[in-house]
């Protein structure tokens, strides 16, 4: 049986370990693949890595990170909390250095082959088989623990950047420096996907040159096609400290992701798309992440419909055989709500009054009115609210969206988008498409079309369109501030 050479670790040799073989090496290669013997080249089991217990006191660790085989060195100077984990070493590392944690990633204790050595396994590793030591239960200070002590840090398996952590001194942690930050530092960051150190190398030295027509980096057709794809004001020699120590602590609150600040239900479902398209807009046009504050002209406005309610059904109210409102309370509701302003008819029958029959259905939906034994009575959710229209607003926001499965889905994007601003045809067509990437279909066809959407999102919208005027002169700036409360909370009144 042929004997070949054993492969690279590093994927970015294989190539050249590949076009090292001759014909007959290569069709014995592909006969022992075919036969079987892919398990000869299958790398070792990955073993646990013994470790000692974290100090008792935990200090500050100063380290260095430096990016291995850079030349000039790209560098960074960092305090760390020793007792942080790996897995949140990971998130500050990539905020210093300025990475976007797009690929995968790899810690290894002292300064071996990142390749080759045991490695601390991720969460992403356990779950395609991969056994070891979890980096998220092991400590920096168990891995550096005197001065000289080593981490490898390999980021992005395809370009390999392996980076050297060295700690360099500790000293007692207190509450006052707690806080991680970048003291030190030179150069900017790579670019992700240059094609690792070399391709980087050869993109800086062609900006250091004034980006010339000639000379051109490898990895580019010509020098419009470098120059449109580099990041506006990319410096390869640019760097500051504050902005790296700003980034890490955006970083550890989270604040650097998309979904940053949105209710955990709404954030399973966008992390759990393979394709965003209208959620990453509405995302970037999201803004602040905070409690909406709305002024007291708003918060009148959005309780209206829902006190127009309570105040018609008082303690209870008994429904007519039919399971309507009776003629009084719906006359009520519609003078109250505002609907007689615009409404065409008497609007004292629930059947023929859609608005009002909309609101009560909404209140219900919402957890305000309670059908029971052919009545309809407050529920103690809403008598507590009753009379604060900001406490009542609230109460109403905290319950969206409607409805369970696809209205429950549709209602949760929906919010979305009308916090980004987006309404009509638009809202429409993208939760048409949202929809559809998250795998619901209309009967007989492979889509969600538009009208679905808009159905399966109609509970929601309508509750969030009552709160922002009558059907004549509803303000959208309104709507938009409702589903930016109920996302990101209702800010108190002054």
């Amino acid at each position: 049986m042929t004997e070949f050479p054993p492969p690279p670790k590093d994927p970015a040799d294989l190539n050249a370990w590949v076009e090292a073989l001759g014909r007959d090496d290569l069709m014995a290669l592909a006969q022992h693949i075919t036969g079987g013997g892919l398990g000869a080249f299958a790398a070792p089991a990955n073993p646990e890595i013994d470790l000692p217990p974290p100090p008792d006191s935990p200090g500050l660790l100063t380290v260095t990170i430096e990016l291995e085989e850079s030349e000039p060195r790209i560098w960074r100077r960092l305090e760390l909390p020793g007792d942080l984990t790996l897995d949140a070493v990971h998130t500050l590392l990539q905020a210093a250095m300025g990475w976007s944690d797009s690929h995968l990633h790899r810690f290894s204790p002292g300064a071996g082959n990142a390749y080759e050595s045991p490695y601390f396994v991720t969460e992403f590793d356990e779950e395609e088989g991969e056994e070891g030591t979890r980096e998220d239960d092991v400590r920096l200070d168990q891995v550096l623990r005197a001065r000289g002590d080593q981490l490898t840090y390999l980021y992005d398996f395809g370009d390999g950047w392996e980076h050297r952590v060295t700690l360099e001194s500790t000293v007692p942690l207190t509450p006052e420096n707690r806080q991680p930050r970048c003291v030190a530092g030179e150069r900017a960051c790579p670019l992700e996907d240059v094609g690792g150190i070399w391709g980087h190398q050869q993109l800086a030295a062609w900006l250091r040159a004034g980006a010339p027509d000639d000379g051109l980096p490898d990895q580019f057709q010509d020098a419009e096609h470098a120059r449109d794809w580099l990041p506006e004001g990319y410096d390869p020699d640019a760097f500051d400290a504050d902005e790296a120590t700003e980034a890490m602590r955006v970083w550890a609150n989270g604040e650097h992701l998309p979904w940053h600040g949105l209710p955990e239900p709404l954030v399973d479902l966008i992390t759990s798309m393979r394709s965003w398209g209208a959620v990453s807009d509405w995302l970037d046009a999201l803004g602040p992440r905070q409690a909406q504050d709305l002024d007291d002209e708003d918060v009148q406005r959005a309780a209206r419909p829902w006190r127009a309610v309570l105040e018609a059904v008082g303690p209870g109210v008994k429904l007519t055989t039919a399971g309507y409102l009776p003629p009084p309370t719906v006359e009520q509701i519609a003078q109250a709500s505002g609907v007689t302003d615009w409404w065409i008819g008497k609007a004292n029958r629930e059947d023929l009054t859609p608005p009002v029959a909309e609101l009560r259905e909404s209140a219900q939906a919402l957890g305000l009115l309670r059908k029971s034994r052919g009545m309809l009575t407050p529920t103690a959710r809403a008598r507590n609210a009753a009379d604060d229209a900001r406490e009542l607003v609230g109460v109403v926001l905290a319950r969206l969206p409607l409805g369970k499965g696809f209205e429950a889905e549709a209602g949760w994007f929906a919010l979305l988008g009308c916090a980004a601003g987006v309404s009509g045809t638009a809202l429409d067509a993208g939760l048409a498409q949202i929809l559809t990437d998250r795998g619901w279909r209309t009967k007989g066809s492979a889509t969600v079309s538009d009208h679905q959407a808009d159905l399966g999102a109609e509970p929601t919208v309508v509750a969030l369109e009552a709160m922002a005027g009558d059907h004549r002169n509803r303000d959208p700036r309104v709507v938009q501030r409702l589903a930016r409360a109920a996302l990101f909370g209702l800010a108190s009144g002054s």
